[in-house]
């Protein structure tokens, strides 16, 4: 196998699974019209609270959907570094339109050239410019250090690994905060492996802090058990999904806040965020 069949094989996996995708997602769109009734030939069997637990079981699918988008566009960016460029069409010279006279005849003058009429309008305006199309911003961020002690009510600390586009910015000075451009619709994935650094009950919550807060739509918070995390290390990931409110004032600040009775010991941090 050759490398660029190699390349057009991942592709054409790639294609595939977002075939798979789309047919996951359009079950759960019939399974919602069966149960509220709008599906043909059928009528509403279900009770309010059956209508929210299969409300819930799709939000689930969809955000693990979502997910899986933002692994397939990973890599799909990674097979398209590699893919080889088109080649270019061969250059063709332009004949001229006008060839060139005839030597006269000997003994006698040349014939003058033709007198050009004067211009007199209307006259062609400049070429119109073509705005490039713009580019989605993605952002991929790791954890400041391992084993970081993340305190409550503190902001967790990252360090960029790569960035694409405009809308998405990051600042070592301000290692904590993400900068977000109002207007636009942001899919954010983070993973974090912890354990607690000292012994204690009940729950804790990890929020998506914006600053200035309701330039967004709030989302809801990671929930996560203290006790469970007296007997080992724990993978926390969330998927959120931000909507603008308004597309107007100056760059949202967003950071990952710890609300808990204990510290955290952070051993590994992965934030993904996309455009959408």
């Amino acid at each position: 196998m050759t490398r660029e069949e190699a390349l057009t094989m991942i592709i054409a996996s790639i294609a595939m699974e977002e075939l798979a995708l789309s047919h996951i997602l359009n079950a759960e769109g019939e399974k919602l019209q069966y149960i509220l009734g709008t599906l043909p030939g059928t009528s509403p069997c279900a009770c309010p609270q059956d209508v929210l637990a299969v409300n819930k079981s799709v939000t689930a699918l969809v955000e693990a959907v979502t997910q899986n988008q933002m692994m397939l566009k990973n890599k799909l960016d990674h097979v398209l570094e590699f893919c080889p460029l088109p080649p270019s069409p061969p250059h063709k010279p332009t004949p001229d339109p006008c060839p060139p006279p005839s030597p006269p005849a000997p003994g006698l003058c040349p014939p003058c050239p033709p007198v050009s009429p004067p211009c007199t309008g209307p006259f062609p305006g400049p070429a119109p410019c073509r705005t490039p199309s713009c580019e989605k911003s993605t952002l991929q961020l790791t954890g400041h250090r391992e084993k970081a002690l993340w305190t409550p009510d503190s902001r967790l600390s990252w360090r960029q690994r790569s960035c694409s586009g405009t809308d998405i910015c990051w600042d070592r000075n301000a290692p904590a905060q993400v900068q977000l451009n109002p207007g636009k619709t942001y899919v954010i994935q983070y993973t974090l492996n912890v354990c607690a650094a000292s012994a204690a009950e009940g729950t804790g919550t990890i929020l998506l802090r914006q600053s200035p807060c309701g330039v967004f739509a709030d989302v809801p918070p990671l929930c996560f058990s203290l006790e469970r995390m007296a007997h080992g290390p724990q993978t926390l990931q969330h998927v959120s999904v931000l909507h603008p409110r308004t597309d107007r004032g100056c760059a949202v600040d967003l950071s990952l806040v710890l609300n808990a009775k204990t510290a955290l010991c952070v051993e590994r941090a992965m934030m993904d965020l996309v455009e959408i």
